[in-house]
Protein backbone atom coordinates (compact mmCIF):
# COMPACT_ATOMS: atom_id res chain seq x y z
CA UNK A 1 0.00 0.00 0.00
CA UNK A 2 2.42 2.52 1.14
CA UNK A 3 4.95 1.97 -1.99
CA UNK A 4 2.05 2.73 -4.65
CA UNK A 5 1.65 6.03 -2.69
CA UNK A 6 5.31 6.68 -3.35
CA UNK A 7 4.49 5.42 -7.18
CA UNK A 8 1.43 8.23 -7.42
CA UNK A 9 3.89 10.53 -5.91
CA UNK A 10 6.51 10.35 -8.00
CA UNK A 11 4.54 10.24 -11.12
CA UNK A 12 3.08 13.33 -10.09
CA UNK A 13 6.16 14.94 -9.99
CA UNK A 14 7.56 13.71 -13.31
CA UNK A 15 4.22 14.67 -14.82
CA UNK A 16 5.01 18.77 -13.26
CA UNK A 17 8.57 18.60 -14.11
CA UNK A 18 7.44 17.64 -17.85
CA UNK A 19 5.36 20.40 -17.88
CA UNK A 20 8.41 22.50 -16.99
CA UNK A 21 10.23 21.40 -19.23
CA UNK A 22 7.31 21.60 -21.75
CA UNK A 23 6.84 25.53 -21.32
CA UNK A 24 11.26 25.70 -21.77
CA UNK A 25 11.47 26.78 -18.41
CA UNK A 26 14.31 26.35 -15.80
CA UNK A 27 13.50 24.69 -12.37
CA UNK A 28 15.15 26.93 -10.55
CA UNK A 29 13.70 30.28 -11.86
CA UNK A 30 10.46 29.24 -9.97
CA UNK A 31 11.45 31.05 -6.66
CA UNK A 32 11.13 34.72 -8.25
CA UNK A 33 8.25 36.96 -8.74
CA UNK A 34 6.71 37.81 -11.85
CA UNK A 35 7.14 41.49 -13.04
CA UNK A 36 4.50 44.06 -14.62
CA UNK A 37 5.54 44.01 -18.01
CA UNK A 38 3.83 47.31 -18.87
CA UNK A 39 6.35 49.22 -16.57
CA UNK A 40 9.07 46.91 -17.43
CA UNK A 41 9.30 48.21 -21.33
CA UNK A 42 10.77 51.44 -22.06
CA UNK A 43 12.82 51.83 -19.37
CA UNK A 44 16.64 52.74 -19.50
CA UNK A 45 19.43 50.99 -17.38
CA UNK A 46 22.66 51.87 -15.94
CA UNK A 47 25.02 49.30 -14.61
CA UNK A 48 26.65 49.53 -11.06
CA UNK A 49 28.26 47.01 -9.73
CA UNK A 50 28.15 42.60 -9.69
CA UNK A 51 27.64 40.67 -6.46
CA UNK A 52 28.33 37.12 -5.70
CA UNK A 53 24.83 36.23 -4.60
CA UNK A 54 25.48 33.28 -2.19
CA UNK A 55 28.06 35.46 -0.01
CA UNK A 56 26.58 39.32 -1.24
CA UNK A 57 30.24 39.86 -1.86
CA UNK A 58 31.00 42.94 -4.67
CA UNK A 59 32.90 41.50 -6.74
CA UNK A 60 32.83 44.23 -9.71
CA UNK A 61 32.40 47.67 -9.36
CA UNK A 62 31.34 50.41 -12.32
CA UNK A 63 33.82 53.17 -12.70
CA UNK A 64 34.70 55.90 -15.48
CA UNK A 65 36.51 53.45 -16.87
CA UNK A 66 33.17 50.77 -17.19
CA UNK A 67 29.96 51.86 -18.79
CA UNK A 68 27.29 49.70 -19.61
CA UNK A 69 23.86 50.98 -19.99
CA UNK A 70 20.76 48.71 -21.67
CA UNK A 71 17.54 50.13 -22.90
CA UNK A 72 14.74 47.80 -23.33
CA UNK A 73 12.16 49.27 -25.94
CA UNK A 74 8.52 48.90 -26.96
CA UNK A 75 9.04 46.95 -29.92
CA UNK A 76 10.97 44.44 -27.40
CA UNK A 77 14.30 45.30 -29.46
CA UNK A 78 17.12 46.69 -26.76
CA UNK A 79 20.35 48.55 -27.18
CA UNK A 80 23.32 48.08 -24.77
CA UNK A 81 26.18 50.66 -24.45
CA UNK A 82 29.19 49.68 -23.01
CA UNK A 83 32.72 50.87 -23.60
CA UNK A 84 31.73 53.37 -26.45
CA UNK A 85 30.02 50.13 -28.16
CA UNK A 86 26.67 50.14 -29.29
CA UNK A 87 25.05 46.49 -29.75
CA UNK A 88 21.71 46.09 -30.62
CA UNK A 89 19.47 42.60 -29.88
CA UNK A 90 15.63 41.11 -28.88
CA UNK A 91 14.45 40.42 -25.69
CA UNK A 92 11.65 38.84 -24.32
CA UNK A 93 10.24 37.61 -20.77
CA UNK A 94 9.43 34.18 -20.42
CA UNK A 95 5.90 32.56 -19.88
CA UNK A 96 6.03 33.34 -15.83
CA UNK A 97 7.54 36.82 -16.29
CA UNK A 98 10.33 36.26 -13.95
CA UNK A 99 13.38 35.66 -16.62
CA UNK A 100 14.49 37.84 -19.42
CA UNK A 101 15.92 36.65 -22.50
CA UNK A 102 19.08 39.43 -24.08
CA UNK A 103 22.90 37.86 -24.79
CA UNK A 104 25.87 39.56 -23.16
CA UNK A 105 28.68 37.64 -22.24
CA UNK A 106 27.38 34.43 -23.48
CA UNK A 107 24.70 34.13 -20.81
CA UNK A 108 21.07 34.28 -22.78
CA UNK A 109 18.16 33.76 -19.94
CA UNK A 110 18.17 36.20 -16.84
CA UNK A 111 16.78 35.54 -13.62
CA UNK A 112 14.70 38.91 -12.26
CA UNK A 113 15.91 38.98 -8.69
CA UNK A 114 14.90 42.20 -8.39
CA UNK A 115 12.22 45.36 -10.11
CA UNK A 116 11.70 48.62 -9.18
CA UNK A 117 10.65 52.10 -10.09
CA UNK A 118 14.54 52.43 -9.46
CA UNK A 119 16.51 49.10 -9.43
CA UNK A 120 17.09 46.34 -11.51
CA UNK A 121 18.92 43.21 -10.53
CA UNK A 122 19.55 40.30 -13.12
CA UNK A 123 21.38 36.85 -11.91
CA UNK A 124 22.46 34.19 -13.65
CA UNK A 125 23.96 31.11 -12.30
CA UNK A 126 27.67 29.36 -13.61
CA UNK A 127 26.96 26.41 -12.10
CA UNK A 128 24.86 24.44 -9.08
CA UNK A 129 26.94 26.58 -6.14
CA UNK A 130 27.63 29.92 -7.54
CA UNK A 131 25.23 32.49 -8.98
CA UNK A 132 26.20 36.23 -10.13
CA UNK A 133 24.20 39.18 -9.69
CA UNK A 134 23.78 42.23 -11.86
CA UNK A 135 22.49 45.71 -10.41
CA UNK A 136 21.27 48.45 -12.30
CA UNK A 137 20.09 51.56 -11.61
CA UNK A 138 17.28 53.66 -13.56
CA UNK A 139 18.50 56.42 -15.68
CA UNK A 140 16.82 59.17 -17.47
CA UNK A 141 17.25 60.23 -21.61
CA UNK A 142 19.75 62.65 -20.73
CA UNK A 143 21.92 60.37 -18.62
CA UNK A 144 21.78 57.49 -20.85
CA UNK A 145 24.16 57.13 -24.14
CA UNK A 146 21.51 56.51 -26.71
CA UNK A 147 19.99 58.34 -29.50
CA UNK A 148 16.61 59.52 -29.34
CA UNK A 149 14.76 59.29 -32.08
CA UNK A 150 12.56 62.10 -32.98
CA UNK A 151 9.10 59.91 -33.78
CA UNK A 152 9.75 58.40 -30.12
CA UNK A 153 6.78 60.27 -27.64
CA UNK A 154 8.53 61.54 -24.31
CA UNK A 155 8.66 59.54 -21.20
CA UNK A 156 6.08 60.28 -18.67
CA UNK A 157 5.73 58.37 -15.41
CA UNK A 158 2.04 57.65 -15.47
CA UNK A 159 2.35 56.91 -11.66
CA UNK A 160 2.77 59.92 -10.84
CA UNK A 161 -0.13 60.84 -12.95
CA UNK A 162 -3.59 62.53 -10.74
CA UNK A 163 -6.44 60.08 -11.39
CA UNK A 164 -9.40 61.29 -13.40
CA UNK A 165 -7.40 63.15 -16.07
CA UNK A 166 -8.39 62.50 -19.53
CA UNK A 167 -8.82 64.88 -22.92
CA UNK A 168 -7.03 67.70 -23.01
CA UNK A 169 -6.49 68.15 -19.45
CA UNK A 170 -4.45 65.10 -19.90
CA UNK A 171 -2.16 66.73 -22.37
CA UNK A 172 -2.03 69.93 -20.11
CA UNK A 173 -0.45 67.64 -17.72
CA UNK A 174 1.51 66.30 -19.26
CA UNK A 175 3.54 69.40 -21.22
CA UNK A 176 3.57 70.57 -17.56
CA UNK A 177 5.38 67.81 -16.44
CA UNK A 178 7.26 67.80 -18.73
CA UNK A 179 8.16 71.82 -18.23
CA UNK A 180 9.09 70.93 -14.60
CA UNK A 181 11.62 68.19 -15.79
CA UNK A 182 13.14 70.78 -17.82
CA UNK A 183 13.96 73.62 -15.75
CA UNK A 184 14.46 70.61 -12.74
CA UNK A 185 16.95 69.61 -15.16
CA UNK A 186 18.33 73.08 -16.07
CA UNK A 187 18.96 73.96 -12.12
CA UNK A 188 20.88 70.86 -11.58
CA UNK A 189 22.96 71.75 -14.51
CA UNK A 190 23.84 74.76 -13.11
CA UNK A 191 24.38 73.93 -10.09
CA UNK A 192 26.87 71.08 -10.81
CA UNK A 193 28.71 73.48 -13.05
CA UNK A 194 29.05 76.11 -10.72
CA UNK A 195 30.47 73.40 -8.06
CA UNK A 196 32.91 72.09 -10.65
CA UNK A 197 34.09 75.55 -11.55
CA UNK A 198 34.28 76.05 -7.84
CA UNK A 199 36.24 72.65 -7.04
CA UNK A 200 38.91 74.34 -9.71
CA UNK A 201 39.01 77.87 -8.46
CA UNK A 202 39.99 76.07 -4.74
CA UNK A 203 42.59 73.89 -6.63
CA UNK A 204 44.14 76.86 -8.44
CA UNK A 205 44.32 78.89 -4.97
CA UNK A 206 46.19 75.81 -3.80
CA UNK A 207 48.28 75.15 -6.79
CA UNK A 208 47.13 71.58 -7.08
CA UNK A 209 46.43 69.65 -10.22
CA UNK A 210 42.46 68.71 -11.11
CA UNK A 211 42.19 65.10 -10.81
CA UNK A 212 40.96 64.49 -14.26
CA UNK A 213 44.30 65.55 -15.86
CA UNK A 214 46.33 62.88 -13.63
CA UNK A 215 47.10 59.76 -14.69
CA UNK A 216 44.67 57.28 -13.41
CA UNK A 217 45.53 54.91 -10.89
CA UNK A 218 44.08 52.29 -8.65
CA UNK A 219 44.63 49.44 -6.59
CA UNK A 220 42.24 46.78 -5.44
CA UNK A 221 43.06 43.76 -3.52
CA UNK A 222 40.50 41.75 -2.28
CA UNK A 223 40.68 38.23 -0.47
CA UNK A 224 43.61 36.36 1.11
CA UNK A 225 43.86 34.18 4.50
CA UNK A 226 41.99 31.10 5.13
CA UNK A 227 38.00 30.96 6.07
CA UNK A 228 37.75 29.21 9.37
CA UNK A 229 39.13 29.94 13.45
CA UNK A 230 36.63 31.18 16.24
CA UNK A 231 36.20 34.78 14.08
CA UNK A 232 35.86 33.77 10.26
CA UNK A 233 36.08 36.58 8.19
CA UNK A 234 33.96 36.94 5.20
CA UNK A 235 34.87 40.14 3.42
CA UNK A 236 38.61 41.47 3.03
CA UNK A 237 38.36 44.23 0.71
CA UNK A 238 41.11 47.16 -0.18
CA UNK A 239 40.60 50.21 -2.96
CA UNK A 240 42.92 52.56 -3.35
CA UNK A 241 41.22 55.51 -5.68
CA UNK A 242 43.33 57.60 -7.87
CA UNK A 243 42.08 60.75 -5.73
CA UNK A 244 43.97 58.93 -2.49
CA UNK A 245 41.00 57.68 -1.31
CA UNK A 246 41.24 54.42 1.17
CA UNK A 247 37.92 52.05 1.41
CA UNK A 248 38.59 49.18 3.35
CA UNK A 249 35.68 46.61 3.63
CA UNK A 250 36.22 44.11 6.31
CA UNK A 251 33.61 41.93 7.54
CA UNK A 252 33.71 38.83 10.49
CA UNK A 253 31.28 36.12 11.83
CA UNK A 254 31.29 38.20 14.80
CA UNK A 255 32.01 42.03 14.60
CA UNK A 256 30.20 41.97 11.19
CA UNK A 257 30.98 44.25 8.49
CA UNK A 258 33.39 47.33 9.26
CA UNK A 259 33.92 49.79 6.49
CA UNK A 260 36.71 52.20 6.95
CA UNK A 261 37.26 55.11 5.19
CA UNK A 262 41.04 57.56 4.54
CA UNK A 263 43.32 59.37 2.53
CA UNK A 264 46.75 59.21 1.33
CA UNK A 265 48.45 62.03 -0.46
CA UNK A 266 48.32 61.62 -4.14
CA UNK A 267 52.16 61.89 -4.37
CA UNK A 268 52.22 58.67 -1.73
CA UNK A 269 49.74 56.68 -4.48
CA UNK A 270 52.19 57.81 -7.11
CA UNK A 271 55.42 56.55 -5.41
CA UNK A 272 53.65 52.72 -4.12
CA UNK A 273 52.43 52.75 -7.76
CA UNK A 274 56.25 53.46 -8.56
CA UNK A 275 57.59 50.90 -6.36
CA UNK A 276 54.78 48.34 -7.94
CA UNK A 277 56.05 48.67 -11.20
CA UNK A 278 59.51 48.61 -10.40
CA UNK A 279 58.89 44.98 -8.80
CA UNK A 280 58.13 44.01 -12.31
CA UNK A 281 53.97 43.35 -11.56
CA UNK A 282 52.56 43.86 -14.75
CA UNK A 283 54.85 40.73 -16.35
CA UNK A 284 53.53 38.49 -13.55
CA UNK A 285 51.52 35.78 -14.72
CA UNK A 286 48.02 36.45 -14.35
CA UNK A 287 47.29 33.30 -12.13
CA UNK A 288 49.60 31.12 -9.91
CA UNK A 289 47.73 28.35 -8.36
CA UNK A 290 48.52 24.11 -7.39
CA UNK A 291 50.82 22.47 -9.01
CA UNK A 292 51.44 19.42 -6.56
CA UNK A 293 48.85 16.76 -5.49
CA UNK A 294 49.13 18.38 -1.84
CA UNK A 295 48.40 21.79 -2.53
CA UNK A 296 45.00 20.37 -4.78
CA UNK A 297 44.06 18.29 -1.92
CA UNK A 298 44.87 21.45 0.34
CA UNK A 299 42.25 23.43 -0.57
CA UNK A 300 39.30 21.21 -0.18
CA UNK A 301 40.32 20.79 3.51
CA UNK A 302 40.01 23.19 6.37
CA UNK A 303 40.22 26.04 7.34
CA UNK A 304 39.24 26.88 3.88
CA UNK A 305 41.93 28.83 1.65
CA UNK A 306 40.62 32.01 0.07
CA UNK A 307 41.83 33.22 -3.07
CA UNK A 308 43.94 35.93 -3.00
CA UNK A 309 43.31 38.86 -6.18
CA UNK A 310 45.46 41.85 -6.94
CA UNK A 311 44.43 44.41 -10.00
CA UNK A 312 46.28 47.33 -10.82
CA UNK A 313 45.24 49.94 -12.99
CA UNK A 314 47.89 52.60 -14.42
CA UNK A 315 46.84 54.73 -16.89
CA UNK A 316 44.84 52.43 -19.74
CA UNK A 317 46.96 49.43 -18.14
CA UNK A 318 45.23 47.22 -16.10
CA UNK A 319 46.73 43.49 -14.61
CA UNK A 320 45.14 40.95 -12.48
CA UNK A 321 47.19 38.61 -10.29
CA UNK A 322 45.28 36.15 -8.48
CA UNK A 323 46.90 33.39 -5.96
CA UNK A 324 45.17 30.14 -5.04
CA UNK A 325 46.55 30.15 -1.72
CA UNK A 326 48.48 33.00 -0.41
CA UNK A 327 51.41 32.39 2.28
CA UNK A 328 54.32 34.39 2.44
CA UNK A 329 56.99 32.54 0.29
CA UNK A 330 59.39 32.86 3.00
CA UNK A 331 56.51 30.15 4.97
CA UNK A 332 58.07 26.58 5.41
CA UNK A 333 56.99 24.37 2.25
CA UNK A 334 54.59 26.85 0.70
CA UNK A 335 51.65 25.32 -1.39
CA UNK A 336 51.68 27.72 -4.71
CA UNK A 337 55.08 29.08 -6.19
CA UNK A 338 54.72 32.94 -6.94
CA UNK A 339 57.57 35.63 -6.92
CA UNK A 340 58.89 36.45 -3.67
CA UNK A 341 58.21 40.14 -5.13
CA UNK A 342 54.37 39.17 -4.58
CA UNK A 343 54.77 39.74 -0.89
CA UNK A 344 56.80 42.81 -0.83
CA UNK A 345 54.19 44.66 -3.13
CA UNK A 346 51.55 42.98 -0.78
CA UNK A 347 53.15 44.43 2.00
CA UNK A 348 54.03 47.98 0.62
CA UNK A 349 49.99 48.46 -0.34
CA UNK A 350 49.01 47.28 3.33
CA UNK A 351 51.48 49.35 4.98
CA UNK A 352 51.03 52.57 3.19
CA UNK A 353 47.12 52.43 2.77
CA UNK A 354 45.86 50.51 6.21
CA UNK A 355 48.10 50.38 9.04
CA UNK A 356 50.21 54.22 8.71
CA UNK A 357 46.09 55.27 8.66
CA UNK A 358 45.66 53.92 12.23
Amino acid sequence: MHISKWIIALNLLLFSYSLLLAQNLPVDSLGYAAINENLFVNTKWQYTYTTHAESNTIIHKADKDYEYYLFFKYDYSYEMYLNSKLTYGEWKLNNLSNEIYYEFRKIKWWRIAEFTEETLILEFSLNTKSSYRYHFIRTSDAQAPFERSPFDLPDVNVNHAPGGISGKNKYRYVKAELGKRRRYNKRREERRKLKEQRRKDRLAKLNKTPIEDLEFLKIELVGGGFYGGPDPVYRNILTVKTDGRVIWEYQTELKGLVITKSYIPRKTLEDLVAFIEEKNFFTFQKTYTCETQECARRITKKPRPIALRLAITKGHRRHIVTISIWERTDSPNPYVNYPDELDAIIEAIQQTAIYQQQ
